[in-house]
């Protein structure tokens, strides 16, 4: 990626902007992200305030699938001859980045997109997305527009005329609509997007569907949660055996209780089995079978998740700008890769591994800041390691500066965070550290 100056495409005038031309998935797995999200060769125009990408020759390249795809935005007017002169070099040099070996015949013959959006749509395809898939997606995101602005009066008509549209994948960009509308703290949008799914669940066949399979999900929790301090694992086999038919509820219970289904539980089952005549034994036995199977694809799903999380832990350590990075991809940062980042922490400290263990940290700070704006782990040190509430004041006063709201709402945060742990003392700290920079806070704002 090179900064070069281009003309606005709105006013022509010229700006220095980021381009990238060439997205070679094998010199950059990150690059199919990129493109698909359309995050590149974005100006913002410092004369106008133009927003928006830049039109540009494009190369796409990725060896799995065998793609060597090329894009030339019609508007720039360049004769075709002249094209293929000035995307050669990139075609050179993706040629050049791969070994003798991997140097195929689709190199030689680069297939030409003639829109972006054609280009995307065919990386799409690679992926096993399909233009009909595609299609169903915009009518999808374009009903949902329309039910965005519907009245409340006239939303379940139009919820009941569009149901042949309404489907799982539906509900699922619904629900992305709804978490973005909660963390931009939209309200108004989060509301109307309450309503909207309220009438789907009422008055769609999916809905009900939904609705049923949420409740019978919640039961599950319910009876788990019921049993408390109780829930043994002669309890919970009882609690499988009176949900045994009921899928929805059994696959529900044995996911939630996975960790309760060990050797020792399998034992009680089998023991249980062995007593067991006609059909007692057979429902039993099918318990069996099914629990395993669950288990099994429980054990496979986490352990996927976790190798994902430890392939992203790996690229953001590489990354030359992680933050950057976590912000074009927020969703890398779930519990899997917490849990994954706190592993990986612990193992650099048992085999004293200070390089790993410093890029680490170094991450830790830069995700600790991100999600909490106000983190200063500098001076959260520093109130850690007071002694006593004297030497707290001492150091809230002398670094009152550096006080500020965030910093406030970011201890705020972590005593929440802390009090669903054991750690006490920890918890303490923080708590004192929150009333020393409070009342700090609440000095300078009686003095301003």
């Amino acid at each position: 990626m090179a900064k070069i100056q281009v003309p606005c495409p709105n006013c022509k005038q010229p700006s220095v902007t980021e381009i990238e031309q060439l997205f070679d998935v094998a010199a950059d797995p990150q690059a199919k992200q990129r493109l698909l999200n359309g995050s590149f060769n974005v100006i913002n125009c410092p004369f106008c305030g133009f927003q928006g990408q830049v039109p540009t020759p494009l190369i796409y390249h990725d060896p799995s699938k065998e793609f060597l795809l090329t894009y030339f935005p019609a508007e720039l007017n360049v004769p075709v001859m002249e094209q293929e002169r000035s995307i050669a070099p990139l075609i050179n040099k993706v040629v050049d980045n791969l070994p003798q070996e991997q140097r195929k015949g689709y190199l030689f013959n680069p297939q030409q997109m003639f829109t972006l959006q054609n280009l995307i749509e065919k990386v799409l395809e690679g992926e096993g997305v399909t233009k009909e898939m595609l299609d169903a997606q915009r009518k999808r995101v374009d009903l949902l527009q329309r039910l965005m602005g519907a009245s409340d009066d006239g939303l379940v008509a139009m919820v009941q005329a569009g149901s042949e549209t309404i489907d799982s994948e539906f509900f699922t960009l619904l629900s992305r609509m709804l978490e973005a509308g909660m963390a931009a703290r939209d309200e108004a949008s989060v509301s109307k997007l309450g309503r909207i799914q309220e009438a789907l669940l009422e008055h769609t066949e999916m809905g009900r569907q939904i609705k049923s399979q949420a409740d019978e999900v919640e039961a599950a929790r319910q009876s788990l949660e019921a049993a408390g301090k109780e829930l043994t694992r002669e309890k919970l086999l009882d609690l499988l055996s009176e949900a045994a038919g009921n899928d929805i509820r059994f696959n529900a219970l044995a996911s939630m209780a996975r960790p309760g289904l060990d050797y020792s539980f399998f034992q009680m089952l089998s023991e249980r089995l062995d007593a067991a005549v006609g059909a007692d034994k057979d429902k039993l036995n099918k318990m069996r079978e099914d629990l395993l199977e669950i288990t099994k694809r429980v054990d496979e799903q986490l352990q996927a998740r976790l190798n994902v999380a430890l392939r992203n832990l790996d690229a953001l350590l590489g990354a030359e700008d992680a933050a950057v990075l976590i912000q074009e991809n927020p969703a890398v940062l779930d519990e899997f890769f917490i849990q994954v980042l706190n592993q990986s922490l612990g193992e650099a400290q048992q085999k004293n591994d200070s390089a790993r263990l410093q890029k680490l940290q170094t991450l830790t700070q830069v995700i600790q800041q991100l999600i909490t704006p106000g983190y200063n782990p500098e001076l959260l040190d520093k109130l850690m390691e007071a002694a006593d509430d004297e030497t707290l004041k001492k150091i809230v006063t002398e670094h009152k500066d550096e006080i500020t709201p965030e910093f406030i709402e970011s201890l705020s945060a972590m005593m929440m965070q802390l009090e669903a742990t054991e750690d006490k003392e920890l918890t303490e700290k923080i708590r004192a550290a929150y009333r020393a920079a409070l009342r700090v806070s609440m000095e300078k704002g009686m003095q301003g």
